[in-house]
């Protein structure tokens, strides 16, 4: 069984299940292990949005994490995951306290790809219990963009589209999973 999890419902409104919202920031890593205690999954499949730190990444873009603050991701599973799913943007993720204004993701963009709250916290555990994961983001804010409460509409759209994107990528990316297990 592959597990898809996210931070937020909204994030996970197209993926496949089984699947579990864990929330946002460290907590979500504990939250992680519990469910991991009482469902043993053959391999994890975390989704969700993220900021860019690339002029070159607009919104809607899925990208497929490499490494996460650093660590590595096993290289072949990645590798057969990009293959799967052509135009996914390939890179590093920094995984950040709190949404990132767009002078951080500026200065986080030598480094990583793009922003999100939960990778590094997830890749932890799921690294420390041996099970295969891939990380798999789609860009909700451009690198000049901040998230703002008054623009709640257009982040709506925007958070719609991205599910929906995570969604068709979940879908495709399942059978890679399998095969790691």
């Amino acid at each position: 069984m592959v597990l898809t999890v996210a931070a937020l419902r909204t994030e996970l409104l197209f993926a496949p299940r089984p699947r579990a919202a864990l929330g946002v920031g460290g907590a979500a890593a504990d939250r992680l292990a519990k469910l991991l205690k009482r469902n043993r999954p053959s391999a994890v499949l975390v989704v969700g949005f993220c900021g860019a730190t690339r002029a070159s990444l607009s919104p809607g873009t899925l990208v497929l994490a490499s490494a996460v603050d650093g660590t590595a991701l096993p290289e072949g599973l990645v590798e057969r995951a990009r293959a799967n799913l052509p135009g996914v943007e390939v890179g590093p993720l920094v995984t950040v306290e709190a949404p990132a204004s767009p002078a951080e993701k500026a200065r986080l963009s030598p480094d990583a790809l793009a922003v999100d709250m939960e990778s590094a916290h997830l890749a932890g555990e799921l690294s420390s219990q041996g099970i295969p994961f891939l990380i798999l983001r789609c860009v909700l804010d451009a690198l000049w963009e901040e998230i703002s409460a008054g623009m709640r509409l257009r982040w709506a759209r925007r958070a719609l589209l991205c599910a929906r994107r995570l969604g068709q990528g979940a879908r495709t990316l399942r059978p890679v999973l399998e095969g790691a297990a």
